[in-house]
């Protein structure tokens, strides 16, 4: 049986305002949440939210081949802030554990193509010289051990000239933990990053996409063109599944102590939900773990898919717990998934969608259909999901205002400053550590809905 010593810290979620990674009043996001083991940042960039990208991170519109690289010039400035935000509450990017990173398809004043079903497959080779770059630039800064890595494109980031955003989970130093990072040979990723990071009870893996990372999609996860039989996006993902499975259990991690799931679907695996459903089926029969579905643009690190998976799994053999959370008052939840799982100090819940339980609210419909410019809509979406995840805290013996880390998905940034406006309304103790994403146009699981929720809250013990 494996042994972790248990953390010494405070139980206390503490939002921090960093300088030199701070954001300005109207941004609602904290620079950096502490509970319990670990600091969880922002999404972070190298914008100074006054002109756009900070001139530190800018290329010179005058000498524009001898300034630097764009992307690599960002990704510094981006990590800069990162460090000074961890480094300023006791951690470090050494002590990573689990990484985020996000890129644009559209960039500037480039307009969404929503009329076009697969327009994105043709943003592939932007996608991959900004990964290429970007892998260039973190290795300045992440040497050893790398966390376990995601990265994915979405529609746009915040600012119109950002080409990455960054965000990270890491161990305090006085936690009393390590974090030790695993591998197999079922995923061999050539980016550089760990399949998977032990830290304390919890596991964090990679995200794992449906690959051999040699010839492209892994050959289980493709359908013959030539016949009428198999779903293209549900044989990824019970491709992706297994070769996390073995990798977990080679670990020593239990498939059934899987306490989260983020399912990132490109909108070609969104219209093919309910084949992925199946699958999920088939691999958790009962107990399933809370799962967030998040639509991206596409899947960057294989041409040609639909699917990347990440997991949070609780070792038993470390103190690990898993207890599956039901609020009664709550929305039940959508699918084949639990409303939530609460593990140690912390309640991974699946997505959260301002919706009812037939579909999306009668009155955002009604508020979009007929006052479409006063952002109705978006607002009773919001105050829907705080109502709904205040419930489900509830009944985890926790609060909203504990949330450690939300990630806001929109299919229309139009809608952006509405949601500055309403998303900081619960939280009168310090603000989540958030990041705002805009994701392809009518991609979310509740069509009519136009805004998504990925959130952690904490737990606090005694």
């Amino acid at each position: 049986m494996r042994s972790q010593e248990p953390a010494q810290v405070s139980s206390k979620r503490v939002a921090h305002n960093v300088p030199g990674a701070d954001f300005p009043e109207w941004y609602p996001s904290s620079s950096v949440v502490t509970a319990g083991p670990y600091a969880f940042t922002a999404s972070m960039s190298a914008v100074d939210f006054a002109t756009g990208v900070a001139p530190a991170a800018s290329v010179s519109p005058g000498l524009p081949r001898t300034t630097g690289h764009p992307v690599k010039l960002q990704v510094r400035e981006t990590y800069r802030r990162l460090s000074a935000a961890l480094g300023a509450v006791g951690s470090s990017l050494e002590a990573g554990v689990s990484i985020n990173q996000w890129q644009p398809t559209f960039r500037g004043d480039a307009v969404r193509d929503d009329s076009a079903q697969n327009a994105y497959v043709e943003h592939w080779e932007a996608w991959r010289d900004v990964a290429h770059a970007y892998i260039q630039g973190r290795n300045e800064f992440l040497i050893d051990d790398r966390p376990a890595s995601c990265l994915l494109p979405v529609d746009r980031l915040v600012a119109k000239d950002s080409l990455i955003e960054i965000q990270l989970v890491s161990l305090l130093d006085d936690s009393g933990i390590s974090k030790r990072a695993y591998a197999h040979d079922v995923h061999n990723p050539l980016g550089g990053y760990s399949v998977g990071m032990e830290a304390g009870p919890l596991l964090f893996s990679a995200g794992f996409i449906p690959t051999d990372f040699e010839s492209g999609l892994h050959p289980n996860a493709r359908v013959p063109q030539h016949i009428w039989y198999g779903n293209q996006v549900a044989a990824e993902t019970a491709e992706t599944l297994r070769q996390i499975r073995i990798t977990m259990e080679s670990a020593g991690a239990d498939w059934a102590d899987v306490v989260k799931v983020v399912l990132y679907l490109t909108p070609e695996g969104m219209r093919n939900l309910p084949a992925v459903e199946e699958v999920w089926q088939q691999n958790w029969p009962d107990s399933p773990p809370a799962r967030a579905i998040v639509p991206v643009s596409g899947i960057g690190g294989v041409k040609g898919g639909n699917v990347e998976i990440f997991v949070i799994v609780a070792r038993r053999d470390a103190g690990g717990d898993r207890e599956v959370i039901t609020a009664p008052d709550a929305l039940p939840a959508i699918g084949h998934q639990v409303q939530a799982i609460r593990s140690g100090e912390f309640l991974f819940l699946s997505t959260q969608l301002g919706r009812s339980a037939d579909g999306p609210l009668p009155a955002a419909v009604a508020a979009q259909d007929g006052l479409p410019f006063t952002r109705r809509a978006l607002v009773d979406q919001v105050r829907a999901i705080h109502e709904d995840v205040a419930k489900i805290c509830a009944a985890a013996g926790t609060s909203i205002e504990n949330t450690v880390k939300a990630d806001l998905y929109l299919t229309d940034f139009g809608d952006l400053a509405t949601l500055f406006e309403v998303w900081p309304e619960p939280f009168t103790d310090g603000l989540p550590a958030a990041g705002f994403f805009e994701v392809p146009p009518g991609s979310l699981e509740v069509p009519g809905c136009t805004v998504a929720a990925d959130i952690i809250v904490h737990c606090p013990q005694g």
